[in-house]
């Protein structure tokens, strides 16, 4: 069976870039793939990953049909406007990482002032709605929660010859919009450490890091890009409870801020200046020593956009505490793996409670560690995964359903 995988690739700092070069080296074991990104300028091509051949996306067109299936890894930045596009030229498989696509939709139309194309997406999508909606956004009258509530996946769903998702609530919403699609659940898988940190314990991430020892400091560490809907106000007024009751407790924020200078403020309403550590983005191995040195993760997402987290998956495989919103498809994590927040009460009070707990009780971070443990062993394993991609891509080869280009 002959496979195309169209997703961003390292060096691009992107989630799904590392999730495909992890990947694909499965798939590759089960399956003849290629992969297919653009190149990372003129003289630099993507990284490949171990036995897996890269193609541009013009290379790819040139032999597309040669492939069984083609899987499209759609992301909601900048990033994956190669792959959108690839996927209304020839639709296939449409793996959607981020349920919404409104906001790569918005950087390619409204953006880049393609009015038009935004206007007869939306109109398609949501009819007299999707009009207003769309005159509102050119006259300024909007907020980006609309682009939540209206996540313009539609025609890219409906084209498919068959849909992956990561969750199932994202199942259940994807199914009433393109009912007849046939649409598979396979879990964001959790990757595996970069071989030159793989097995390095929490006392010596921490030593390598220059970090006090294990019991001299309560560490705790929030991952990814620092954006509003990763609410960082509740998440620092609740780290500024803990610090009430630990002075030795230390947030490390690893990731680029994206909040437009809100994060500074925010740090200094809380006075956690002297408590908080700002790393900006990191490779993948220096973010790994953060995660295997912290004593507790903290990853709130609200509004959702459908995505399931590359950071939990990794931080539940490395038995880390880890804190998440009880919403979308954190809600499915079992509750004994992971310690959740409710969007709808007091999130700050609830961080500081559930922090000021972990850091007062070893055993319960040690149990809480264990089942995290199980759980990514036994449902977020990539082998499991890439597995379940290639059924999928061999189903859809073998029902044998005609693409369907788009004219958009």
């Amino acid at each position: 069976m002959r496979l195309a995988w169209v997703s961003p690739l390292p060096p691009t700092p992107s989630g799904i870039a590392d999730y495909s070069f992890e990947l694909l080296p499965h798939v590759a074991e089960l399956a003849d793939v290629d992969a297919v990104a653009p190149r990372q300028g003129r003289f630099r091509a993507s990284l490949p990953p171990p036995g897996v051949k890269v193609l541009t996306p013009q290379e790819f067109f040139r032999r597309d049909s040669a492939y069984d299936a083609v899987l499209y890894h759609h992301g909601n930045n900048p990033h994956h406007e190669f792959v959108y596009e690839a996927s209304l030229r020839r639709p296939d498989v449409a793996v959607l990482h981020d349920f919404t696509l409104h906001h790569l939709i918005s950087y390619l139309t409204v953006e880049r002032r393609k009015y038009r194309r935004y206007f007869d997406l939306l109109e398609d999508e949501y009819g007299e709605v999707g009009t207003r909606l769309a005159t509102l956004r050119l006259k300024g009258v909007n907020t980006d929660f609309e682009k939540f509530l209206f996540p313009l996946n539609g025609h890219v769903a409906r084209r498919a010859r068959a849909i992956v998702v990561h969750s199932r609530d994202a199942e259940e919403q994807i199914g009433r919009i393109a009912p007849g699609t046939p649409v598979t659940m396979i879990p964001h898988h959790a990757g595996a450490p970069p071989a030159d940190v793989a097995g390095v314990s929490r006392a010596t991430a921490r030593r390598t890091l220059g970090l006090p020892e294990e019991g001299a400091a309560f560490l705790v560490g929030s991952f990814g890009f620092i954006t509003r809907p990763k609410q960082p106000a509740a998440l620092l007024e609740g780290f500024a409870r803990l610090v009430a009751e630990r002075e030795d407790a230390v947030l490390f924020l690893v990731g680029a801020d994206q909040t437009g200078g809100r994060l500074d403020r925010l740090i200094g309403r809380f006075g956690v200046q002297d408590r908080v550590r700002l790393t900006g983005f990191l490779d993948l191995s220096r973010f790994y020593l953060y995660l295997k040195a912290v004593d507790a993760v903290v990853n709130l997402r609200y509004p959702s956009a459908g995505e399931s987290s590359g950071t939990v998956a990794r931080a539940l495989a490395e038995g880390r505490a880890t804190m998440v919103n009880n919403v979308g498809s954190f809600a499915q994590i079992p509750g004994d793996a992971v310690l959740k927040v409710e969007i709808d009460g007091d999130q700050a009070q609830e961080v500081g409670e559930h922090l000021i707990r972990l850091a007062g009780d070893p055993v319960l971070r040690a149990a809480l560690e264990a089942r995290s443990r199980g759980y990514a062993r036994s449902e977020l394993d990539p082998k499991r995964c890439a597995a379940l991609y290639v059924q999928v891509a061999r189903q859809v080869a073998e029902a044998g359903v005609p693409r369907r280009a788009s004219s958009l």
